[in-house]
């Protein structure tokens, strides 16, 4: 019989609930309101689901209000934490504390739910839920709670901070959230892009953990709290082989790869990722709505370039479906929220690599949508029938007020649906779904431990596996070893075989067999455990060391981390095997490379003596152990890797790669600096003449056009390491606009490593400026602005007019007024004055008016081309990827358009703000930062370039909160110029 729905009395109700009323010390039951279905019956009529499958309402208001996660613990309880309090106060003002945590119970068993308690009020923003010991774990920054109800009356009397010092001065939207049981054992944790300082109220004498806009993590136990690898915003999803996921707005799929304690174990080693990308992302990322819903792309243009409507805006909540109430086609897909668009997209992953990539099954529609603009989904989760089971927080506006800019606030409604909140499930349609099939207890025997380890559906073993983890019980090992033997599910024996090894039962038979297994993501965690297990039998090293000859590239990268920690030389030889056959992949060569610190001179020896060597592998490998040999290695060590790359003979690729490598790591060291020479005749010693006949070679090498461009920026760059009088014609002929821009920028870069004046006139040159593509400009005016040595004839070329003022961005003519050479700041006051004086909002008032006047869109894409197309990508004109990509920009308002284009630091989401490095060599960088770890720090630069630096070379680093993108781009251009570019953008094509 079905349950009666939401009258229009229980409204009564829930406005007394909003507002803080006085607290349910029993149990609700909201299965007594007299039922009034039409709203909540059209919102289920509003859905497009896919075919085959069956949506139900599970809970709504008043039962449930404001959900935005939810947790089935083994009891089959359903907790929900209602973020009441979201958004925060349009005027400013301290959010009350009015978040709550509901307890929901289905008495009568058939999967809908009908009693509620208030397990938890007065909080601030809950954001996340996970069960640990009978109680749960909550994240709301600043803090980390655990609550627990010990007497069974449905509401926690254990309420205890366990970690606390998380960021909560930014908008609720960007918070610590979705704790996560890893199969390590560890408690995962999303940034929410924040940071933070962190500390546990239980272990005082511990020093606080300064948290980075990367994700964390957390022991269970001990509260130990670590940064890791991946970046996201709300969501984060494992699959059943412990592989980490996460989301960011425009980002719907992201997976982790390393984490920091890998990267750290080497400390020359400047690489810095830690996660990629799985989906198209930003204006790639389609969606396809049938809402028509506004997002505030539309209207804001703070958020021009991030969001847009067809395209993910605020991408959360996702989910790695591994139930058993949908289809076999479903296992293993990511299903994504899309509150702002009113859907949720799936996607199907397929290996590549050592990660994964997705992509939609089917276009033009959704794996679910609505019609109902009101419909928010934000979270997803496993159930315990098998279904997926959805949080909608149904709200009019789901946008936070603070990235709408204040003029614009008034008009939208963010109170509408702050009594709401939906709890759904989806299953096959025809499948009995709803009421559990496995019954709540958990915590019996050991056979039923196993059943529920053995099942298909993931709830039911992640839920186990959790128990397990929980009690610890030794008992239980000869039931978890005759399981590993004889489960079906590689899914099973992945949990089993992390279980054994938390219950410290992993010994060589364990190990045997899992490295024997069929299955390679079986033997991945085989190499997984073994390198984190203290378990160091001869046995096993041996089977990690064999590994690294595995036949699956996943298993094979696992392998490389794992041998981290191993000196031994048949550890170094397995992981030059590795380097030698999958080099090529950053991934996979960055792992080695993270290995072999202090070993640097035994695994070159073993990589050298392999044969049948992958030559792009080779040559990949030999640069970056260059790098490390150039930035840590003794001196002598340097010059004998030297002495083998100029021997005669062999591919001339590597031996350009090695030399590179080395001439960059040893640039960076105060000796070479000091010593006056260049740094490849720094290295040289009593080898000059053979570097001399070498770098002729190179001279020659970079004018083949048929070259790949990636062996010719290699060349390039080699020679600005070397003489100028040598190799300064080469370089001005790699100027020339008929070579790739990437071998053009490289060219720059390199007469600017070499810092002869002459170089300067070379990149200034009237005929050759000309000829400058915008995004070589850029490279260009970055070189000349950056370079002390190269500012007199940038200044000399703008009194010629060869180059217009308005062609040096706000940042750079910034940059040159402050230069503290007077002269200098003196000659750029009188060429900038005109566009530095007035107020920029003064500009954009002026010509707004002017939008009403006729415009050509055809003839805005020149204007296009020529002033934007460095840094963008605009529908099929594909830039530089500086900024963002402006496809979806036509859904902007003309004055939205015209803002940005006038006011660029209006609001700058600090994604895009300007980082300026000065390192200590004297060289300077600048760009918006990409990644950093312990060791680095990578920016992306105006020319699409990326630098790393390690942080031990630091100067000094600023940000000044400005975007890179320049102000006065109206100086470039005519006013009917800039009507025409603003049409064009508008008309999508």
């Amino acid at each position: 019989m079905k349950k009666p729905l939401v009258s229009c009395f229980a409204a009564a109700v829930l406005v007394l609930l909003a507002a803080g009323a006085a607290r349910h010390h029993a149990s609700q039951d909201y299965s007594r309101y007299p039922a009034d279905s039409a709203r909540l019956e059209a919102a289920l009529k509003s859905f497009r689901l896919e075919d085959g499958l069956s949506i139900e309402l599970i809970a709504s208001e008043p039962l449930v209000v404001d959900p935005v996660a939810f947790t089935f613990d083994e009891k089959n309880q359903l907790y929900v934490i209602e973020d009441r309090g979201y958004p925060d106060p349009i005027d400013g003002s301290t959010a009350p504390a009015i978040g709550r945590i509901a307890l929901l119970r289905d008495l009568d068993k058939d999967g809908k739910f009908e009693t509620r308690t208030d397990f938890v009020t007065e909080l601030t923003y809950p954001n996340g839920v996970l069960p640990w010991k009978g109680g749960i774990f909550v994240t709301c920054a600043p803090h980390i709670y655990y609550f627990k109800d010990t007497d069974n009356d449905g509401i926690a009397d254990i309420k205890e901070i366990v970690l606390t010092g998380f960021n909560s001065n930014q908008t609720a939207q960007i918070r610590v959230s979705h704790p996560s049981l890893g199969l390590d054992g560890w408690v995962y944790v999303t940034s929410g892009l924040n940071n933070g300082n962190i500390t546990s109220p239980r272990h005082p004498e511990r020093p606080a953990v300064k948290f980075t806009s990367a994700d964390g993590r957390f022991d269970p136990e001990t509260f130990e709290f670590q940064n890791t690898g991946g970046r996201s915003q709300f969501g984060l999803a494992f699959d059943p082989f412990g592989r980490r996921f996460g989301t960011s707005n425009r980002h719907p799929v992201m997976q982790a790869i390393l984490e920091p304690w890998h990267l750290r174990r080497n400390p020359s080693l400047q690489f810095t990722e830690t996660h990629q990308n799985v989906s198209t992302v930003e204006a790639e990322a389609k969606v396809f709505p049938i809402s028509g819903a506004v997002t505030t792309a539309e209207f804001i243009p703070r958020l021009m370039g991030l969001s847009h409507t067809g395209t993910f805006t605020s991408a959360c909540g996702l989910l790695i479906y591994n139930g058993n109430a949908l289809t076999d086609a479903h296992k293993g897909n990511v299903f994504i929220c899309e509150p702002a668009q009113n859907l949720v997209q799936r996607q199907v992953m397929k290996s590549k690599g050592v990660g994964f990539t997705s992509s939609l099954p089917y276009q033009g529609k959704e794996f679910l949508a609505s019609t109902d603009e009101w419909f928010r989904p934000v979270f997803l989760q496993h159930g315990p029938d098998g279904s997926l089971y959805l949080a909608d927080m149904y709200r009019k506006v789901i946008d936070h007020p603070s990235y709408v800019p204040a003029e614009s606030r008034h008009l939208l409604d963010f109170e509408s649906g702050k009594t709401d909140g939906r709890l759904y499930r989806i299953f096959e349609t025809g499948k009995k779904a709803g009421a559990s099939k496995w019954d709540p207890g958990m915590s019996g025997t050991p056979g039923r431990l196993m059943e529920a380890l053995s099942s298909d559906n993931e709830w039911a073993r992640e839920t186990a596996f959790r128990k397990i983890i929980e009690q610890k019980d030794a008992s239980l090992v000869p039931a978890l070893r005759q399981t590993l033997k004889q489960a079906s599910l590689a899914e099973t024996r992945t949990r089993v075989l992390w279980l054994l090894y938390h219950l410290q039962a992993a010994d060589d038979e364990i190990f045997r067999l899992a490295f024997a297994d069929k299955v390679p993501e079986i033997r991945e965690q085989a190499v997984k455990i073994a390198g984190l297990s203290h378990h160091s039998s001869p046995t096993v090293n041996g089977l990690l060391i064999k590994a690294a000859d595995d036949q699956d590239l996943k298993v094979r990268f696992a392998t490389a981390l794992a041998l981290g920690d191993k000196t031994d030389p048949q550890s170094v030889a397995a992981l030059a095997r590795i380097a030698g056959k999958n080099g090529d992949d950053q991934w996979v060569r960055n792992a080695v490379l993270s290995s072999i610190s202090g070993k640097l001179p035994e695994f070159l020896a073993a990589f050298q003596a392999q044969k049948a060597n992958a030559p792009a592998a080779h040559a990949a490998v030999m640069q970056d152990l260059g790098r490390l040999f150039g930035n840590a290695a003794p001196i002598e060590d340097c010059r004998n890797l030297m002495k083998s790359a100029l021997k005669p003979g062999g591919n001339l690729d590597w031996r350009i790669s090695t030399l590179l490598g080395l001439a960059e790591g040893v640039s960076k060291r105060s000796e070479s600096r000091q010593s006056g020479l260049n740094p490849l005749a720094y290295l040289a010693g009593n080898q000059e003449a053979q570097l001399h006949a070498f770098m002729k070679n190179v001279n020659q090498r970079v004018a083949l056009a048929n070259l790949p461009v990636a062996e010719r920026k290699n060349a390039v760059a080699l020679l600005g390491y070397y003489q100028f009088d040598l190799v300064k014609n080469t370089l001005a002929k790699m100027l020339d606009t008929r070579n790739p821009p990437e071998v053009q920028i490289e060219a720059v870069s390199a007469l600017k490593r070499l810092g002869d004046p002459e170089g300067a006139r070379y990149l200034t040159a009237a005929q050759t400026w000309s000829a400058y593509t915008p995004r070589v400009k850029n490279a260009v005016v970055a070189s000349l602005v950056y370079s002390n040595g190269f500012v007199p004839a940038l200044l000399d070329a703008i009194e010629k007019g060869t180059v217009r003022a308005a062609e040096i961005n706000s940042t750079d003519r910034q940059h040159l007024l402050k230069n503290k050479d007077k002269a200098i700041a003196d000659r750029a006051a009188s060429y900038f004055s005109e566009l530095e004086s007035g107020g920029r909002m003064k500009i954009y008032q002026d010509f707004r008016s002017h939008l009403s006047k006729p415009a050509v869109a055809a003839e805005g894409k020149e204007v296009f081309l020529r002033n934007c197309s460095a840094c963008h990508s605009y529908a099929a004109e594909k830039g530089g990827n500086v900024g963002p990509d402006l496809t979806g920009i036509r859904n902007q308002p003309a004055e939205a358009i015209l803002l940005h284009v006038l006011v660029p630091n209006y609001e700058v989401y600090p994604a895009y703000q300007t980082v300026n490095i000065e390192t200590n060599d004297g060289n300077t960088a600048s760009g918006w930062l990409v990644a950093e770890t312990d060791n680095s720090i990578t920016l992306r630069t105006a020319f699409s370039t990326e630098v790393s630096v390690l942080r031990k070379n630091i100067k000094s680093l600023t940000n000044p909160g400005i975007s890179l993108m320049p102000d006065g781009l109206e100086q470039a251009m005519t006013e009917q110029e800039l009507l025409n570019l603003i049409a064009y953008l508008k008309a999508g094509n």
